[in-house]
C-alpha cells in the first residue's frame, strides 16, 4: 500500500434529513491541514469480577460510542455558514438569485412540542487511505478570530455518531476567496472605529450525547444546551472611549462586518452583538504604542433574535451564492 500525503485530504459536509443517518457531502470546506481532528470514541467497560488472582481486569467490552470532528482554517464567506448555522439553528434566506442573504440567529420557539435543536450534519473525511462519514454531527463550539495583519480565521468542534467507511465522493470547491481581515469594518455603539487590531468572538453550547437502551451503542441524540457568546478585542488606545465603556457599563452594540465584491459575486460576513457587555478592560504597553484590550460577554436581546422567537445574544448575516435550504 502506498503512503498517503496529508495534503491530498479534504472534508465534505451535508445537512441530514434524519439525525444520525449519513448522507453524501454536498459542499466541501477548505481547512487547515493540521486542524482536521476526527476521532471515534468508544467508552470502555471492564469485567473486574474476582477470580482468585491479583489482577483488576479480566475482559474488555466496548461500551457507548460517539465521535468528535474538529477543524479550522481561513474564513470563506459561503462555507463558514455551516458551523454558524449548525450551532445557532435559525436561518432565514432572502433573494431570488445570487447573491442570497442568509440571516442566522438562535433558534427559539414559544410553541409547545417544537424542536429547537439545530440541524445535524454528516461530516465526510477523505484521508487517502479511505473515506469516512461521521453522521449526526452537532456543532457546539465556534470561534471567529481576526488580526489586522492576516486572514479572517475560525475554528469549530462537532460531536456525532461513530464513523463508517463510504464510497469516494467527487469534491467541488467554491471559487470564493478567503477573507483578509483588512477588508472589514468595526462599529462600536453605532460609530465606526478604525482602531480595532485583533480579537475573537466565541460561541459555545454544552454538548451531551444522550443514550437510551435500544440495542445500539450510538447516542439516541446529541443534545446542545443554551448558548453563550463571549470574546475579546484589542484596540489602539487613542482615546479612553473603550475603557469608559467598561467603567460605565455602557454595553454598546458591536458590529463586525466583512463585505466585498459586486453583483452575483458579492459576499458578506457580519456579526452583530447588540448588547456587548465589557467585563474587563486592560491598558497594555507591550508594543511601542499603548493599547486597550476588552473582554466582552454578549447579552441576550430581542433584536439579535432575528426571525426567531425569544432572545439571542448574537446575529449573523451572510451573503453569497448559496440559495435557500443549503445550511438548514
Amino acid at each position: 500500500m502506498p503512503i498517503m500525503p496529508s495534503a491530498g485530504s479534504y472534508i465534505g459536509i451535508a445537512k441530514e434529513t434524519t439525525k444520525g443517518t449519513a448522507v453524501a457531502p454536498t459542499k466541501f470546506i477548505p481547512v487547515a491541514k493540521d486542524s482536521v481532528k476526527p476521532q471515534d470514541i468508544i467508552d470502555p467497560l471492564y469485567d473486574t469480577g474476582l477470580r482468585g488472582s491479583n489482577v483488576v481486569n479480566y475482559n474488555y467490552i466496548q461500551g457507548r460510542t460517539r465521535s468528535t470532528f474538529d477543524f479550522s482554517g481561513s474564513v470563506f464567506a459561503d462555507t463558514i455558514g455551516f458551523p454558524i448555522a449548525g450551532l445557532l439553528g435559525g436561518v432565514a434566506t432572502t433573494g431570488a438569485s445570487a447573491p442570497f442573504t442568509h440571516t442566522i440567529s438562535l433558534l427559539n420557539t414559544l410553541t409547545e412540542d417544537t424542536d429547537t435543536q439545530p440541524i445535524s450534519y454528516t461530516m465526510t473525511d477523505f484521508y487517502g487511505v479511505d473515506v469516512r462519514s461521521y453522521p449526526g454531527c452537532q456543532f457546539s463550539d465556534f470561534s471567529l478570530k481576526f488580526n489586522a495583519d492576516g486572514m479572517l480565521e475560525f475554528d469549530t468542534k462537532t460531536t456525532g455518531w461513530l464513523s463508517a467507511t463510504v464510497s469516494d465522493p467527487t469534491p467541488t470547491f467554491s471559487t470564493v476567496l478567503p477573507t483578509p481581515v483588512w477588508q472589514g469594518t468595526v462599529s462600536i455603539g453605532g460609530s465606526a472605529v478604525s482602531t480595532a487590531m485583533s480579537g475573537n468572538i466565541d460561541m459555545t453550547r454544552a454538548v451531551t450525547p444522550v443514550y437510551g437502551i435500544a440495542q445500539t451503542q450510538n447516542p439516541y441524540q446529541v443534545f446542545l444546551g443554551p448558548l453563550e457568546v463571549s470574546g475579546k478585542i484589542t484596540f489602539l488606545m487613542d482615546t479612553d472611549a473603550q475603557l469608559v465603556n467598561f467603567l460605565n457599563n455602557t454595553q454598546p452594540a458591536i458590529v463586525l462586518n466583512w463585505a466585498y465584491g459586486s453583483g452575483a459575486t458579492a459576499v458578506q460576513l457580519q456579526a452583530t452583538i447588540t448588547k456587548g457587555a465589557y467585563t474587563a478592560a486592560m491598558i497594555e504597553r507591550g508594543q511601542d504604542f499603548v493599547q486597550v484590550s476588552i473582554d466582552l460577554n454578549a447579552q441576550a436581546n430581542t433584536t439579535d433574535a432575528g426571525a426567531s422567537a425569544g432572545f439571542s445574544p448574537i446575529k449573523w448575516v451572510l451573503q453569497n451564492a448559496y440559495a435557500a435550504s443549503v445550511y438548514a
